[in-house]
């Protein structure tokens, strides 16, 4: 008896640590109609940090393509060899691009051009921009060779517990004659952004809005194309990424609000439009469900969430989400906006009437008896019929706002964006870790005919607009942006330091 007892002991302690294994961190607690329309979402989930339980769940142990979200490995083991010692973002590595010119009949010259790039630019590129080729320069630049560092790579997975993650290339580019597509599961990547979550260096590398890098002879500024953290700069932290046509449109994204912590992972939308708008809906429907508002409506302690939580672990109260249900027959327009809530202030007046007094108009309008006061300028208690009271009173209101989408993001995991490199070769000539050869078009030149001089084509300047929020300051809005203040100053002629609410600020982009 005590043999069979021990045996069925074993069974399901064994059981439960393989179901460990599988989900070492998940718990769930699946709430109704989180998201509005799961049909446009091959797969997902809505990891709720702070509670430690997915909120929502689709299809999150199938396997699928996952094109740049690729690069979330990448990432990790570059920070970890930084942490390491291994190596530092102040290392240089050098990229020699060799071109050939037509200088008469069928005669060429070769011109050989060599750019300096520190491994911080390198890794912005890789993680802001999914610029394809940085990955096999971090590759080579971390190990002997780019197929030494995909072991590497599907090694820290196994180490990890990503039992369903597979890589064969470092950019998550489609695979090429009989090598598959990267794949991994939607919980093997929350596992893999968690563990990235660890190593606020590269959080602070996936949140830059726009990231500028140099590589010795022009800067160039690369927009993030994950367009909530242009959105929502101060409450989501970026992440990473991901399209090719197999994989449709991921991300990976956390976010925090009142000190509660998010994480999404969205696999296979049509797109980005899609999948921004989704994703922002799923994080908005599920914080003002426990009662932290939504994303962009200001400063929160989070104290009311904390108590409402508190009831629904007792079993006292319910999550229960308000959401704007959208037709499975939406064009992607519909998903390009969400709406945040402001307060406002909004004047009335009231015509005093026999039998009035300030007590009782205040009382009427549930404002304070000393406000009235101060509205009207009254010093006694004293009023007469036919006196027009002016009282304020705050409202709710509902704003549109326009979710962020880079038009570039198409591009992301079909060529590289930067001078046409052929991201997808990864057996670039290489002499050394710190060198590599690419083939590159040269700078489009245009001949002076007057002057006979070399003139290079000046393109036009472009700018985003930035509006003034309470709390911004010149230096904020540099920093957020990557700008000089000078620089900013300039383009926008300013003289002093005070910035006006509501003003629109020019940001010039770069390259």
């Amino acid at each position: 008896m005590l043999a069979v007892l021990f045996l069925l002991v074993s069974h399901f302690a064994f059981a439960d640590n393989r179901d460990t294994l599988k989900s070492p961190i998940f718990k769930n607690d699946y709430i109704n109609g989180l998201v509005g329309d799961e049909d446009q979402i091959r797969a997902g989930l809505l990891y709720d940090v702070t509670r430690d339980k997915i909120v929502w769940d689709k299809k999150g142990d199938q396997v699928f393509p996952i094109a740049s979200l690729t690069k979330m490995m990448v990432g990790l083991l570059a920070i970890e060899d930084v942490e390491a010692g291994k190596i530092s973002m102040t290392d240089t590595i050098t990229i020699t691009s060799s071109y050939k010119k037509k200088i008469r009949r069928r005669k060429y010259a070769t011109y050989t051009t060599r750019y300096d790039y520190k491994f911080e630019d390198v890794l912005k590129m890789a993680m802001v921009a999914s610029h394809n080729e940085s990955t096999i320069w971090i590759a080579k630049h971390c190990a002997s060779s780019v197929e030494e560092f995909v072991v590497r790579m599907n090694e820290r997975a196994a180490q990890l517990g990503l039992t369903s993650t597979k890589y064969y290339n470092t950019s998550g580019l489609p695979g090429y004659a009989n090598t598959p597509d990267n794949s991994s599961t939607s919980r093997d990547l929350l596992l893999l952004g968690m563990e990235i979550t660890k190593h606020p260096q590269l959080i602070d590398i996936t949140s830059i809005p726009y990231a500028t890098v140099s590589n010795g002879k022009f800067k160039t500024t690369y927009r993030n194309h994950n367009g909530l953290v242009i959105n929502y700069n101060e409450e989501v932290d970026g992440i990473k990424t991901g399209y090719t046509r197999a994989a449709g449109f991921c991300l990976v994204s956390t976010c925090s609000r009142g000190g509660h912590k998010l994480m999404g992972v969205i696999l296979g939308c049509q797109s980005a439009v899609v999948r921004n708008g989704l994703v922002a809906s799923m994080v908005n429907n599920y914080f003002d469900a426990i009662k932290l508002g939504r994303l962009g409506e200001g400063p929160i302690d989070g104290f009311q969430s904390k108590l409402f939580l508190d009831s629904v672990d007792r079993g006292l109260a319910a999550i229960i989400p308000t959401i704007d249900t959208t037709s499975k027959e939406a064009v992607d327009l519909k998903y390009a906006y969400t709406y945040k809530t402001i307060y406002e202030k909004v004047r009335s007046t009231h015509t005093v009437k026999r039998g009035d007094n300030l007590s009782k108009i205040a009382d009427k309008y549930n404002v304070a008896l000393s406000d009235l006061k101060k509205w009207n300028k009254i010093k006694k208690n004293s009023i007469q019929a036919g006196q027009k009271l002016a009282v304020y009173k705050t409202v709710k209101k509902k704003i549109q706002i326009k979710i962020v989408v880079d038009p570039d993001e198409e591009k992301e995991d079909l060529a590289c964006n930067d001078n046409d490199l052929k991201c997808g070769d990864e057996d670039v000539a290489d002499n050394s870790i710190n060198k590599t050869e690419v083939k590159t078009e040269p700078k489009v030149v245009v001949k002076n005919t007057t002057t006979n001089n070399v003139v290079v084509k000046k393109a036009k300047p472009v700018f985003i607009y930035h509006t003034v929020q309470s709390g911004d300051t010149l230096w904020r809005i540099s920093q957020r942006y990557q700008l000089n203040i000078d620089e900013l100053k300039k383009v926008n002629k300013i003289s002093g330091t005070n910035l006006k609410k509501g003003a629109k600020i020019k940001i010039p982009v770069k390259g």
